[in-house]
């Protein structure tokens, strides 16, 4: 394996001239696809962990979304056709004779977090799942004339018996061809739209202000020292009498934005932007049935929201991995997404040095070799240091086994819920 640690005296994120970054709040459809696509991959991992031993061989992570239909007016409104989840994707569903109801899994974990996000909705009524899994095993079988084959990948899919199960770990091989980009620390910007967004779906702030939605967008600009700050904050209908009453609650919901960027620019010209589309004469407002835009039309699909640290950080380099859903145990996109991510950050605790980790893999690597990973620095380290970080990676892919636990388990989190 190759570790390429170099520098590049670029100033911190915080000093330059000028910087984008965006949050989609948990209520987002994509931000929904995202977290049911992790929590979904890390309950199948789990109840194939707990009967087998072994996490099976799945992949959900082009799981999507198709927003439903609703009629809103002040102080209520009705639902006029479902909100569906497509699932797409593979499961084994099999171990021996032994049939995995991973289906179960999956509605289950809708449910939970449907529930979770969406109290008012009828999810008996107004949720439809549509399972659209697979069990086939993806290009690379060639068959002879006789119709047989060596390649063990014809049956990807299937557990016969327990030489098959250890099998599901790819033999610690990658499975794709990917770049992943981890970075630390978080700017103060990025933790400013994450704030916010976090601070107004919390659970405290919902109980507080329960007329405030999930599907939460904050996008934030700074231009050398002015920052600005645009919000799209949906409120629930249910809690709100009329006009006057939604530009009262927004009122107060504004006032709480400021106080949090205020907490991280406190010198700085602030301008704050909410729900810039309303136009309170013509009754066009941000005004849900249940806090989403999923309840009207709106699609969602994994990979479309948030990083792995739970922004979208255009002012810097970043992948365009979809890694929620993916398999933990092997898929690139996934594993190396988490590994970057570990890396990043234990660099920036041990030697105060803001950093980029690039890890590249080519399909079949050995998981703990992988074609190179590169190390940019922000500023000159001595050898010394950089030998320890050298050895702390290889440590690390060695120990891979340890991130995917820590992926399963929710220690490591490659979305913001």
């Amino acid at each position: 394996m190759n570790t390429f640690i170099f520098v590049n005296k670029k100033s911190s994120i915080n000093r330059q001239m000028f910087e984008v970054v965006e949050t989609k709040g948990k209520g987002h459809p994509d931000n929904i696809c995202d977290t049911l696509a992790e929590r979904i991959s890390a309950n199948y991992s789990n109840y194939c962990l707990e009967h087998f031993g072994v996490v099976l061989r799945h992949m959900i992570d082009k799981l999507s979304l198709l927003g439903g239909g609703s009629k809103v007016m002040f102080g209520g409104g009705e639902m006029t056709s479902p909100i569906r989840m497509l699932i797409n994707g593979r499961f084994t569903n099999r171990y021996g004779d032994i049939h995995i109801d991973y289906m179960k899994i999956v509605v289950d974990t809708i449910y939970d977090y449907f529930h979770e996000l969406f109290p008012l909705l009828d999810l008996q009524k107004y949720l439809i799942i549509i399972d659209n899994t697979h069990h086939n095993e993806g290009p690379g079988v060639v068959y002879d004339k006789d119709n047989t084959t060596k390649n063990e990948r014809m049956k990807f899919f299937e557990v016969r018996d327990h030489q098959d199960a250890a099998r599901h770990n790819n033999h610690n091989r990658c499975n794709d061809t990917s770049t992943t980009v981890s970075y630390y620390p978080m700017s103060k910007l990025e933790n400013t739209v994450l704030s916010i967004e976090q601070t107004l779906n919390s659970f405290d702030y919902k109980s507080r202000n329960p007329w405030t939605g999930t599907d939460i967008k904050v996008m934030g600009l700074r231009k050398n020292k002015d920052v600005e700050i645009t919000c799209c904050v949906p409120l629930i209908s249910k809690y709100v009498k009329d006009v006057d009453d939604y530009i009262l609650k927004l009122k107060g919901i504004e006032s709480d934005i400021l106080k949090i960027v205020h907490s991280f620019f406190k010198n700085n010209k602030i301008t704050l932007f909410l729900n810039t589309r309303d136009n309170y004469e013509k009754n066009d407002l941000y005004l849900t049935l249940i806090g989403s835009s999923v309840e009207s039309g709106d699609e969602g699909a994994v990979g479309r929201g948030n990083r792995s640290r739970g922004v979208i950080p255009f002012s810097r380099n970043f992948s365009m991995e979809a890694a929620c859903g993916k398999n933990p145990v092997y898929h690139t996109g996934k594993l190396f997404t988490a590994i970057g991510d570990v890396i990043s950050k234990k660099i920036y605790e041990e030697f105060h040095v803001e950093n980029v980790v690039y890890c590249t893999s080519k399909m079949g690597d050995k998981i703990d070799n992988p074609w190179n990973i590169s190390i940019e620095l922000n500023h000159n380290i001595s050898d010394v240091d950089k030998n320890k970080i050298c050895d702390f990676v290889n440590q690390l892919l060695y120990n891979h086994s340890m991130i995917t636990k820590d992926i399963i388990n929710g220690s490591i989190k490659l979305n913001s819920y």
